[in-house]
């Protein structure tokens, strides 16, 4: 047997220069990662890495709808310096409880302690604990790969914390504006996090947003991919896999449940047997992606080591954010009038949304001019530049504003999306409203305005596609406009604005809004909806903080 490393609890003392990466997979690449014991586990001991940095700590998850079963079961390989010991500790039960746990040991070697981890990790994943990464068997729990990047050394409570960045923020002032200070503290708030987290059906308990890898987040897509394949046709799961469409779907749904960990309480875990389900699930993998974002930002700039100069927390996260402007407009200006006139008189009747504005900044992100400049769309014959809405949870902010709007990625099913895989923008602003989910984040939201180019023609369509780009390249069309029975009745320069806004049309909203007199708005959609595939297509312009 090759010989071990005891993975001391000092290991976790020093602190890695900042974002230095700490793990590949389940291999630590650096001795100051930090594992965290299972909160069963009340000794002092550490999570042992073996000499070529396996880290052996296994969190398996297990979903199986026709036995209604959603359960856990967490496996650890442990020492204890202090005694020179070995234990190996289990813990499991339905996810959403504590659970029952067992903790063999102590033992005197690594040999009896190595020898009931990889039984028991055999036990219940049917691999080797060298052969995780393979495919879940069915029947047999799920490997789920962790991160440990984020995990801080001495995690203090929450009240700790509070106290300690008061005391900071009494020290060390913030030197941007105030709407901007108020408008960092809406996006990283934490208490908004864990109410998305738990309104949206994500268990965080079993599987904290910090500990979500991209790998795991890769399989929940490629589980819905096929999901996607069999419910579009019926006769996949014969051809493929030589069982029915519902025992197909019902396998493809354990696989993803137990890959990506749900609260459903007592409840049995409903198939992902329709469209409906699965926009949903892909929405909250979505969600989760740029959450993580936000969430790695946040955790980078709670630091406490004190840099050479001394920078107040909400400055380190609006730097984080790498954008070249955010200026709050003036209420009294021109521009904050002609922007304000826009949200409010285009918002849809049928919403029954009520605004309150509290804000606007003119924004733009580092780097998105020159992308646009460089590609083909600013070189297009015939342009149509639109200034138009975009709404999401404040929560996704941190994610949108430092990485800009982001389209679904190739493992993500297409028909996870109304019109395919792409950012979808609106000429009425209750219609991206919708989306801010404001009972999340204290009856607050945000909406962007985006300067897009869609060229002519577009793509018209009266009803939702999953296959519309494909569809609008066919046309010649880079955009796909889903044509809505209401619409705004007239359309303007935007330069009256702001003049680096000329050529780009904006709704007339001094015409209203009324009966969209196209020929095909004849379809099921109340209000036009656009669509881009190519996010060099857009330019973020300004965002706007609003209660509702």
């Amino acid at each position: 047997m090759p010989r071990k490393r005891k993975a001391s609890p000092k290991q976790a003392d020093k602190k890695a220069p900042a974002k230095q990466q700490k793990q590949d997979g389940q291999k630590a690449i650096s001795h100051d990662i930090n594992v965290p014991l299972d909160e069963g586990f009340h000794d002092d001991a550490s999570v042992y890495i073996d000499d070529d940095g396996i880290i052996y700590d296994a969190s398996l998850n297990q979903t199986n709808i026709g036995g209604n079963n959603n359960k856990f079961y967490r496996l650890q390989l442990l020492y204890k310096a202090k005694d020179d010991t070995y234990f190996t500790h289990t813990r499991w039960g339905r996810v959403g409880d504590f659970g029952q746990m067992k903790t063999m040991g102590p033992f005197d070697s690594i040999e009896p302690a190595l020898k009931e981890y990889e039984k028991k990790f055999k036990d219940k994943s049917g691999h080797k604990w060298e052969d995780r990464g393979e495919p879940a068997k069915k029947g047999k729990y799920t490997f789920i790969e962790r991160s440990y990047e984020d995990d801080d050394d001495e995690q203090p409570s929450a009240k700790q914390e509070d106290r300690v960045d008061e005391e900071e923020e009494e020290k060390i002032q913030s030197k941007l504006p105030v709407q901007t200070q108020r408008l960092i503290e809406l996006i990283f708030n934490q208490n908004h996090f864990n109410a998305v987290l738990e309104g949206i059906g994500y268990n965080a308990d079993k599987l904290p947003l910090g500990k979500l890898s991209k790998s795991t987040l890769k399989k929940g897509f490629e589980h819905l991919q096929e999901l996607a394949a069999l419910i579009k046709h019926p006769k996949l799961a014969g051809d493929k896999y030589g069982v029915s469409q519902k025992e197909a779907i019902e396998d493809f749904s354990n696989k993803y449940y137990s890959t990506i960990p749900h609260e459903f309480g007592r409840y049995r875990p409903p198939p992902i047997d329709n469209n409906d389900i699965l926009r949903k699930e892909t929405s909250m993998l979505d969600t989760l992606s740029d959450m993580e974002v936000a969430n790695t930002i946040m955790k980078t700039t709670q630091d406490k080591k004190k840099d050479v100069e001394a920078v107040n927390m909400l400055d380190k996260r609006f730097q984080e954010l790498n954008m070249d402007e955010m200026t709050p407009l003036d209420h009294k200006s021109k521009e904050y009038k002609g922007l304000a006139d826009y949200l409010i008189k285009s918002s849809g009747s049928t919403h029954g949304i009520k605004y309150r504005l509290e804000d606007i900044f003119r924004i733009q992100r580092t780097g998105e001019i020159d992308r646009f400049e460089k590609s083909a769309f600013s070189k297009l014959h015939k342009s149509d530049k639109r200034l138009l809405w975009h709404g999401s949870r404040t929560t996704n902010f941190g994610g949108i504003l430092s990485q800009g709007l982001r389209i679904a990625p190739p493992e993500a099913p297409v028909n996870g999306y109304a019109f395919g895989k792409g950012v979808y923008l609106a000429d009425i602003s209750s219609k991206s409203a919708q989306y801010c989910a404001p009972g999340l984040s204290g009856r607050t939201g945000l909406l962007l305005l985006c300067e897009a180019e869609l060229g002519k023609p577009m793509y018209e369509i009266p009803t939702g596609d999953s296959m519309a780009e494909e569809a609008a390249k066919k046309h010649n069309c880079i955009s796909t406009l889903g044509v809505g029975r209401t619409a705004p009745q007239g359309w303007t320069d935007a330069g009256f604005i702001h003049e680096k806004l000329e050529g780009v049309q904006i709704p007339d909203v001094s015409k209203g809004i009324g009966d969209n007199k196209a020929a095909n708005a004849n379809g099921y959609l109340m209000y036009n909806e656009y669509i881009c595939y190519d996010v060099a297509q857009l330019k973020l312009k300004y965002l706007f903080r609003i209660g509702m």
